[in-house]
């Protein structure tokens, strides 16, 4: 017989390469995917549902604080009722028939209180100089009597804090009835020291059963309402009971195949168990899990079987590419791959092809792109200037024509046109396109324009502008100070109900011009000022239309200075609480010399 040999992985071919590896890829992948996806949405799954089930019990808890809320406004009403309290403030009446007076009065009250739709309220009672009491009808408890025998009574004296008085039996002709109760001090309201008695609402248990009887925890579990004592006030599945009792206070325990989540009720010193089973939870999860393998198997296979004919359709094409590569890589640049296929392979093999092609037209654009290059830079910084000077626009516009409207309306026309001609020498100023203006035009827009702000403020913004007259003549940036005279005014004069003064300086400095405008406005503490000189200095590139409160006048104008001038020059803040705010303007002098470097 002959003997079958069998080569080795080096010996294989490519085809049988590939296609050896991507199965055993494939199927390994297939069965780890399935046991980690398994894995993880089973814990997930768990984590959820116990979020899911303490979401639940915490919004029981919540319901049942809110449901005991209700009851301690209700030991609240004697107060709304002023013959009530004047009643119970009163001495004892001397004759039978005023004292029966006072309880027809007191008990009448009572039994409005006992019209209160909720059923589980069972009595309401006031104790002072005698027992009031009116019980929901028809009634078999038995009122309580020698109250001040109880601990509850003496506590409700010593202290204005709700008392409440956890489960106990009361007597009634039908047997014990399992009540809880809610104690609060009575005062009076004439003499808060005076304490009167107290008032004690009683319910059954029937308002917390309904709030607990929403909440669904599914077949196999339960849930549950213990005191602090351990006792069991509420029980939906008593064979859990031991489990119950043994899960402590744990937010969440898994124990013996069941997720056990428990909360609080501060109020009362109980606390809520929810039990549900693992296993019932995980049910959806296992049936998921085997359903997703079987058909991730029967892809895996049938992609295996697709795979052998593609490799084999695929494999000739790629390999003539790499050939051709192979050509270029030597610097041939006149080959070509030759196919008219449509597919992913014909798109590599014409990437190819353009590939190389660009590979030659890019050698020719070399000189062409960085000639590009450097004018794009040139015109960058073009744009940038006039982008900033187009981003100080006047807002008080508005105010200003509102302004000169209320002027004329009032028969004010001597004051509505010089406000006019102010407002049209602004407007003249904005519009200038040689970008520059001697500081004598700067210092007429800054008279217009504090001249219309100091009559908009009604004489609480007066100034002052004392520069140099031998620098009226400089050639300075259009709008350089008019966004600094305006930041001072919004933050020196809106926020300060007394007069403001702005006063505009200016100071020469070696090789340096610096123009001063100070307010006497509120100022600003060192942590609002080292923010606002940050974001100066920052040159941030774009600024919130509705940041008009934030410097926005200052950045625009800091920006238009440096890129202008250089780095060098520019804008600082100085400030301090209630002693107002100084900007600062420091500009190349003498000459003023652009900076024109790329």
């Amino acid at each position: 017989m002959s003997r079958i040999q069998v080569k080795g992985y080096h010996e294989w071919s490519i085809k049988h390469k590939l296609l050896t590896m991507t199965g055993l890829l494939l199927l390994g992948s297939v069965f780890l995917e399935s046991y980690l996806s398994y894995t993880q949405y089973t814990r997930d799954f768990e984590k959820q549902s116990s979020d899911k089930v303490q979401q639940i019990i915490e919004q029981v808890s919540l319901n049942i604080d809110t449901y005991l809320d209700d009851l301690y406004r209700l030991t609240l009403f004697p107060y709304r009722n002023v013959a009530v309290m004047s009643a119970l403030e009163e001495p004892v009446p001397e004759t039978e028939l005023a004292q029966l007076e006072k309880r027809r009065l007191i008990e009448n009250f009572l039994d409005e209180i006992m019209i209160y739709p909720r059923q589980d309220i069972l009595r309401v009672s006031i104790m002072t100089d005698q027992i009031y009491s009116s019980a929901r009808l028809p009634t078999s408890l038995v009122p309580d009597e020698d109250v001040e025998t109880y601990d509850w009574y003496k506590q409700a004296l010593s202290t204005q804090e709700y008392i409440f008085v956890p489960t106990r039996l009361q007597s009634s002709d039908k047997g014990n009835v399992p009540v809880f109760s809610i104690v609060k001090q009575l005062r009076s309201i004439s003499n808060t020291q005076n304490i009167l008695g107290v008032i004690k609402a009683d319910a059954n248990y029937n308002g917390i059963v309904d709030i607990i009887g929403k909440a669904e925890m599914g077949q196999d579990g339960g849930l549950f309402i213990l005191d602090d004592n351990n006792n069991f006030i509420y029980s939906s599945n008593d064979k859990f009971r031991k489990t119950v009792l043994s899960a402590g206070d744990n937010t969440s325990l898994i124990q013996e195949g069941y997720l056990m989540n428990t909360t609080a009720i501060s109020k009362v010193n109980w606390r809520i168990v929810a039990v549900n089973s693992v296993s019932e939870m995980n049910r959806k999860a296992i049936k998921t899990r085997n359903t997703a393998f079987l058909f991730a198997i029967g892809s895996a296979l049938f992609g295996i079987l697709v795979l052998i004919l593609l490799i084999r359709h695929f494999l000739k094409p790629l390999l003539s590419i790499v050939k051709l590569m192979k050509e270029v890589e030597l610097g041939r640049l006149d080959v070509t791959f030759q196919s008219g296929r449509k597919d992913e392979i014909g798109y590599l093999g014409a990437a190819f092809n353009r590939l190389v092609e660009k590979i030659g037209e890019m050698l020719n654009q070399n000189t062409v792109l960085v000639k590009e290059v450097y004018e794009s830079k040139l015109l960058q910084q073009e744009a940038q200037i006039n982008a900033l000077f187009n981003q100080i626009r006047p807002h008080f516009i508005f105010n200003t024509l509102n302004l000169i409207s209320l002027s004329m309306q009032s028969g004010k026309q001597d004051k509505a046109t010089r406000h006019l001609n102010q407002l049209s020498s602004i407007l003249r100023s904005m519009t200038q396109w040689d970008k520059e203006m001697p500081l004598r035009k700067e210092i007429e827009l800054l008279h217009a324009y504090l001249g219309i702000q100091s009559s908009r403020y009604e004489g609480r913004l007066s100034y002052s502008i004392k520069i140099d007259p031998s620098l009226y003549d400089l050639l300075v940036p259009a709008l350089l100070l008019q966004p600094i005279v305006e930041n001072a005014v919004l933050h020196g004069c809106e926020h300060k109900k007394e007069k403001t003064m702005i006063t505009i300086t200016s100071r020469l400095m070696p090789d340096k011009l610096e123009i001063e405008v100070h307010d006497d406005g509120p100022g600003m503490d060192p942590e609002t000022l080292l923010k606002l000189q940050k974001k100066v200095n920052s040159l941030e590139e774009t600024v919130s239309p509705n940041s008009l409160h934030t410097g926005i006048g200052l950045i625009n104008v800091n920006k238009r200075i440096k890129v202008k001038y250089g780095v060098e020059y520019g804008i600082r803040i100085e400030s301090e609480r209630l002693q107002g705010t100084t900007a600062i303007l420091s500009l190349p002098y003498p000459g003023i010399k652009e900076n024109n470097y790329v």
